[in-house]
């Protein structure tokens, strides 16, 4: 009997890893909230200078926000318990082995989704050196990574109604959040909404023609076609972006030139406003410029995660496969 019970378990292990992808299946889910990081370190400079780059301000946000929330612990506390954080960054300093700071990743390590980030180092002062280079690719790692949860969560559960308007629309495909309800659509424009009153999420997508991509251009695009499909309550109200607060760069991705927006967005006349973030790519095929964007409406209340969340879903703009182009692949964030 006791032969028979550890065959039928040792079957059963077999069956589940080669059913769904192997032994990373079993892992225990992870834990910790959206842009929440653990960082274990035993060097309290080095933790300084590691915890300094992952605080920064978030850029293009109302009020001051970190990129991340930090929770530091020494190393002696690391264990089977705190080991199971979604983002962990662990910083290890030791000049006998290390000559120059590096950086590493492992995926799924002690949970699932989980990125844990090694960043190995002789000094702290060679660490902050670094650091003030290259500390974007740290965070750029762990913003990735949230960006991609995010994008695993609206698979497995997004808005299919509104996904068929934006491909019956453009040809294009995206995934929408499932609580975006509310919808508008105008003239080359699609907006959806959650219609929180308190923490609203938005994503718009619309086109306008040209096959280049110009900053100056998309602003002005932009205000063009929020001043018209986006009205206030009264008269003389609509939305615009806020001057001098939008940042834009290039991008190649999967062989497509990007163009990721960020800023701030008001109402004219009303007292209005927040963040917003948007992508930009060619259509070669029509000749014209596709815009995904999101923004927030959330007042008194923090907004980093609430266009982060809506943000996750730009990224997963493509063209759809049988409307005349080969390229099949997701975009993917900074």
């Amino acid at each position: 009997m006791t032969k028979c019970l550890r065959l039928l378990l040792l079957t059963a292990i077999v069956a589940l890893c080669s059913c769904s992808g192997g032994p990373q299946s079993l892992l225990p889910k992870s834990g910790g909230r959206p842009y929440e990081v653990l960082l274990v370190a035993s060097d309290r400079r080095c933790a300084a200078v590691a915890d300094s780059v992952l605080t920064q301000d978030m850029p293009s946000l109302p009020q001051r926000e970190p990129m991340f929330d930090v929770s530091l612990i020494d190393t002696t506390r690391f264990n089977q318990t705190t080991r199971l954080a979604r983002c962990i960054v662990i910083v290890t300093v030791n000049p006998a082995v290390f000559t120059s700071t590096r950086i590493r990743y492992e995926k799924n390590v002690w949970a699932r989704p989980q990125l844990v980030v090694y960043v190995n180092t002789p000094s702290a002062s060679q660490l902050s050196q670094y650091m003030a280079k290259a500390g974007h690719r740290l965070t750029s790692l762990l913003t990735r990574a949230e960006i991609n949860t995010a994008i695993s969560t609206l698979r497995a559960g997004s808005n299919r109604k509104a996904e068929s308007s934006i491909r019956s629309m453009f040809g294009w495909d995206m995934l929408i959040p499932a609580d975006m309800k509310a919808g508008k659509t105008g003239r080359n424009f699609i907006w959806l909404s959650d219609n929180r009153p308190d923490r609203m999420r938005n994503i718009c997508v619309y086109s306008y023609s040209g096959t280049t991509l110009d900053a100056h251009r998309a602003l002005a695009a932009r205000d063009s076609v929020m001043r018209l499909n986006i009205p206030g309550e009264l008269d003389g109200m609509y939305m615009q972006t806020t001057p001098g607060s939008v940042t834009a760069g290039l991008a190649t991705e999967d062989g497509r030139t990007v163009m990721i927006s960020r800023g701030l967005w008001e109402m004219r006349n009303d007292a209005m406003g927040g963040p917003f973030v948007s992508l930009s790519t060619v259509d070669s095929v029509n000749s014209r410029i596709i815009v995904a964007e999101a923004f927030v409406y959330a007042p008194g209340t923090d907004k980093r995660n609430l266009i982060r969340s809506a943000e996750a879903a730009l990224y997963t703009l493509g063209r759809h496969a049988t409307s005349g182009s080969n390229s099949k692949g997701r975009l993917q964030p900074d």
